[in-house]
């Protein structure tokens, strides 16, 4: 683990003892537990910024906030519309749980390259953003809040296959859902149908 990256253990967690949501150990960002500036070195005392309590550097004036991430999903569809590709998370948070493909935007990437990579990842197709679906917000991630941008997605190549975080993936009728979805992703498939 990297300089300044903190691994909270369940017994030390404010939630209490043996508190592990979506059995993950999770991880507090660096600036959460920083005591001097990344700019200056100088550092680091809570003051009042814009309202909150936030570090503000003693030497430079710099201010941590503390903002959440961003994260792409991709709603795939078959070339019927029928069916919604999930794939089978392999690690935690919803571990074994089905979920559409999604994962966090790198700092350099646009949103629907985002989504496009992501989908790849998971489960080897290439795919064409159609459109975009929703915002949401995820604040219970126990590994860092984010706004997941939704995207309906189509298939354009590739070949279907379970790697990166996915254990598994698989077609499904849109009513014929798996049972064990993570991340309210069932929710999200309805209200798309319910739209559409």
């Amino acid at each position: 683990m990297g300089e300044g990256w903190e691994v909270v253990s369940r017994l030390r967690h404010p939630e209490g003892v043996g508190w592990e949501p979506h059995g993950c150990t999770f991880l507090i960002m660096p600036h959460r537990n920083a005591t001097h500036c990344p700019l200056c070195g100088s550092s680091l005392e809570a003051a009042d910024v814009e309202g909150r309590q936030r570090p503000r550097c003693t030497g430079c004036g710099f201010v941590y906030f503390f903002n959440p991430a961003s994260a792409a999903a991709g709603l795939v569809l078959d070339a019927a519309g029928g069916q919604v590709l999930l794939v089978r998370r392999r690690i935690a948070p919803y571990k074994g749980s089905w979920a559409l493909p999604a994962g966090y935007q790198e700092i350099d990437e646009e949103p629907q390259a985002a989504v496009q990579r992501e989908v790849r990842e998971e489960t080897g197709l290439e795919v064409d953003v159609q459109r975009l679906l929703d915002v949401v917000w995820v604040g219970d991630d126990p590994r860092k809040p984010a706004n997941v941008i939704i995207y309906l997605c189509k298939p354009v190549g590739g070949e279907l296959r379970a790697a990166s975080d996915a254990s598994e993936v698989g077609w499904f009728p849109m009513t014929e859902l798996p049972e064990d979805i993570g991340f309210g992703n069932r929710e999200l498939i309805a209200r798309f149908l319910r739209e559409e």
